[in-house]
Formats: structure tokens, C-alpha cells, sequence
């Protein structure tokens, strides 16, 4: 396809990810319809068929398949060197766009100030709004988080999340699940930094996008529902241990200092067996 052809490069990975990945692509082909646009999949070594069902289902898509599961960022490096656009659109694919949201994150980038990303607005499956837009980490504002252990009892993870707002509002950092960026800022800035195999890869980013003099957006008008959790079958407590390692990983490349590196860990253990733990004791109540 020429280049002059494409207008969005749309990368999808996936790792067991066929229980969403119908619901993804038929969401996708819709929303990109009327959009000059490549589809492509990088598949990290799944074992549920998913390779196949892409093959089938979307024969369009440029399919690669890693050998062995290289993790969100590296995957999502791959997809980008594949790219024959000049626009880059990151899509989970437990994420289900709404017919105009590709057309709006389009109109939203080239027509923001010194635009880095231009991120959505997600909902979760029953339309409640799903918070994906944060502050920068600190030490402090993390234990307010969705998975740490004062946010599961505290109204103030605002300290670390940021509210929905009605128009497009520059955010300090947002996750990838539908991040718009382009190919020539993406390699400029570094790419996804693959010492994070899966979470704070995305945050990372926007740090290094700010640090550069660049805004990162959120588009409200570009909405999906983001079916959370179900684009892999990684087991929570699984997740939450890359969430844990990412978090102290990000700390260290960023600070670099003692108490990163070495007072840090001593409460993320602790915040990681608490938070899996209450969630085994919640479990059966629920």
C-alpha cells in the first residue's frame, strides 16, 4: 500500500485476546470506514487461536507474530516500525470505539497546540466513565491510585487520576488503550521504552513528551468502551506484579536517588500483598 494511501497506522496488540478481539475489529472497521487507514496486529505469541482469527476475520491486517511474548511496549515498538503512516493509533483490544472517534482524535491532533498524544474518553461496558487520564507519579499521589491500598478505601484518588472534563484538556499523562501520536514524534522522542514490559510504559511516554515541550490532549468526543482486564488472559495478581515492577522501574529511570531505589521497594511489596490479598478476601462477597 502507498504511502500516500495511508492516513493512520492502527496497531493492535494482542496476547490471548480472541474472547474481545471480534468486538474490537467490527467496532474498528466502522469507525475507520470513511479514514485512509492500515490495520496492524502484532500478536504476541497467543495460544488461543487469535493469530488465526485475525488471518480469517480481518485478512486486510498486516499480521506479525512474535515467537515469544516481548510485552506491551516492545510489541507496540514493532508495530510502529511496521507503520506506513504518518499518524500512529495505539488500540487495545478490549477497546471499542464509537463510530466517530478515530475522525475525532484526527481532527483533535492536527488542530491542538504542540500536540504530543491525543488520547479518548473510555467507558466501562455499563457507560460509567472510566477514569485513564493521570497526574504524573510521586511517591505519594501512587498509594491513591486504582491499585494501591488507600485508594480501595479513599474518595481521593484524585490525587493521582484526573477528573472527565467536556472539552479537549491537556492532561499530564494517559494510557495507550487509544493514544494517537505521530510516527516522526514517536521515534523522536525514543519510542515506548521496553525496560517496561506491560503498565507505566504509556505514562513514561508522556513524561518524556512534556519534559520536551510538548502538551498531551484528552478528547472527550472520542469515546469507546474499554471492557478492562479482558485483552489478555494474564491473571490479576500477574498484573498487578508488572504493575508493581513497572511502578518501581519508572521511579528508578526517573529520580535516581536512594529512596527510589532503595526505600521504594519496601512499600510496594507491602502495597502489592495487601491489595491481592484483600482482593482474595473480597472475592466471595461480591
Amino acid at each position: 500500500m502507498p504511502e500516500s494511501a495511508v492516513k493512520v497506522s492502527i496497531i493492535i496488540v494482542t496476547h490471548n485476546s480472541l474472547a474481545v478481539l471480534e468486538t474490537c475489529l467490527k467496532h474498528l472497521l466502522v469507525a475507520a470506514e470513511r479514514i485512509p487507514h492500515e490495520i496492524i496486529v502484532v500478536d504476541n505469541n497467543s495460544s488461543d487461536n487469535t493469530p488465526s482469527f485475525v488471518k480469517n476475520f480481518c485478512p486486510q491486517a498486516n499480521l506479525h507474530l512474535n515467537r515469544e511474548n516481548k510485552g506491551f511496549a516492545s510489541a507496540c515498538n514493532t508495530g510502529a516500525e511496521l507503520a506506513e503512516s504518518a499518524l500512529l493509533l495505539f488500540l487495545n483490544p478490549d477497546v471499542f470505539l464509537d463510530q466517530p472517534a478515530i475522525t475525532e482524535l484526527l481532527n483533535s491532533y492536527w488542530h491542538s497546540d504542540r500536540v504530543g498524544v491525543a488520547v479518548g474518553r473510555l467507558r466501562f461496558p455499563d457507560g460509567k466513565f472510566q477514569p485513564t487520564c493521570r497526574q504524573l507519579p510521586t511517591i505519594s499521589n501512587i498509594l491513591f491510585s486504582r491499585r494501591g491500598v488507600i485508594g480501595l478505601f479513599s474518595e481521593e484518588n484524585s490525587r493521582y487520576t484526573r477528573p472527565d472534563y467536556d472539552e479537549i484538556t491537556s492532561v499530564p499523562a494517559a494510557a495507550a488503550a487509544l493514544m494517537m501520536i505521530s510516527k516522526e514524534l514517536f521515534k523522536k522522542i525514543g519510542r515506548f521504552d521496553e525496560r517496561f514490559f506491560m503498565y507505566m510504559e504509556d505514562t513514561d511516554l508522556c513524561k518524556r513528551l512534556i519534559m520536551a515541550g510538548f502538551k498531551n490532549y484528552y478528547v472527550p468526543f472520542a469515546g469507546a468502551v474499554h471492557d478492562w482486564g479482558r485483552g489478555s488472559q494474564a491473571g490479576t495478581v500477574r498484573r498487578s506484579l508488572y504493575h508493581h515492577l513497572s511502578l518501581y522501574k519508572y521511579f528508578s529511570k526517573h529520580r535516581q536517588d536512594w529512596l527510589a531505589r532503595f526505600v521504594l521497594p519496601l512499600p510496594l511489596l507491602v502495597n502489592f500483598i495487601l491489595v491481592n490479598l484483600l482482593a482474595m478476601i473480597r472475592k466471595p462477597f461480591q
